[in-house]
């Protein structure tokens, strides 16, 4: 009997390429950017780099709650910073473990100072039921 891969690894679940906005921009712009591509989160660069993460979440609160213009506020500004990091060679395991020890639903994934992607809570419980759902297809031996 053929046996199933399952995803083990942060390379496995994570999005590839990561949507990036540079950290002069306005809010207004990263929200139309999110909206267009689907997209929970938004990672913002300085000269080249990633410095930080703006979420929904951000900007509701950073932005829309106080009653601030998204056309005059800099993404830069609401930023969530520093990134919390994980490598694409982690275990899923270990990145629930820094999720839940940061209380976030997102890591970047970095390789030696390069933006691979990101992972959120939810392709961590994608994975997680699909190779629970398999153990008891196993155990039914449901064909």
């Amino acid at each position: 009997m053929e046996r199933e891969m399952f995803p083990t690894v942060v390379a496995d679940i994570m999005s590839s390429p990561v949507i990036k906005i540079d950290g002069e921009a306005n809010v207004r712009d990263a929200a139309l950017l999110m909206m267009d591509k689907g997209i929970g989160c938004i990672i913002v660069m300085g000269r080249g780099k990633p410095i930080g993460i703006v979420t929904e979440r951000d900007i509701l609160e950073r932005v829309v709650a106080p009653c601030r213009d998204p056309c005059e506020v800099k993404v830069k500004e609401i930023m969530s910073t520093p990134l919390i990091t994980i490598s694409k060679d982690e275990s899923i395991l270990e990145a629930m473990r820094r999720m839940r020890k940061h209380g976030i639903g997102r890591l970047v994934v970095m390789e030696d100072e390069r933006l691979e992607g990101i992972v959120t809570d939810g392709d961590i419980l994608r994975a997680v039921s699909l190779s629970a759902l398999s153990s008891f297809k196993t155990l039914l031996h449901i064909g």
